[in-house]
């Protein structure tokens, strides 16, 4: 059985284990979601990047998966959402300055991907620099995705990452109680 289809072949499996922990979204990113979108390839996926959202998805989970690789980007509710915040209501450079900071202390870029997934295509007009591999740049498109569970949430959260306020319409917002994000 080949690599891919072996991945392939885990991904409702990986889905139905995030599952029962219940998070908001479950999103495949990274080259198993470009092959899935139609792109080519350079090489085959070496392995399954998925963001998982949610509060009670054990960080062992990954260990499951030793046939194909699983890197997981887990994120609790809360910051998460404080990420979809900053990047709709802050000046961009100080939401920049946030995804970076974080960048180094957590030496990953786990929050710099997720502010990509969520402004989708639109992230590098939102001035978010390609991330670096081994000091050159790094051609891969962040903004393919495919949602494999909790789609509509997914879909909400991205819109209200996406709809730039700014700091006035952050103040505006704040008056008429539209300033934070509730799922509808």
């Amino acid at each position: 059985m080949s690599d891919l289809k072996t991945k392939l072949e885990m991904l409702p499996r990986i889905t139905r284990d995030l599952a029962v922990h219940h998070p908001m979204a479950v999103v495949l990113f990274g080259s198993l979601a470009r092959h899935l979108d139609g792109l080519p390839l350079t090489q085959p996926p070496q392995d399954i990047d998925v963001l998982v959202v949610g509060d009670n998805v054990p960080p062992t989970i990954a260990q499951k998966y030793q046939d194909a690789p699983l890197e997981l980007l887990r994120f609790r509710v809360h910051p998460f959402v404080t990420l979809a915040r900053s990047l709709r209501y802050d000046p961009k450079p100080m939401a920049l300055a946030r995804l970076y900071s974080r960048q180094l202390a957590q030496q990953h870029a786990r929050s710099v991907i997720a502010a990509c997934l969520l402004l989708g295509p639109g992230y590098r007009q939102f001035g978010i620099e390609q991330i670096e591999v081994d000091g050159l740049e790094d051609t891969r498109d962040y903004a393919i995705q495919q949602v494999l569970f909790g789609e509509r949430w997914w879909r909400q959260i991205s819109k209200f990452a996406r709809e730039r306020r700014g700091p006035l319409k952050r103040l505006s917002d704040k008056i008429v109680g539209a300033d934070r994000f509730v799922e509808t």
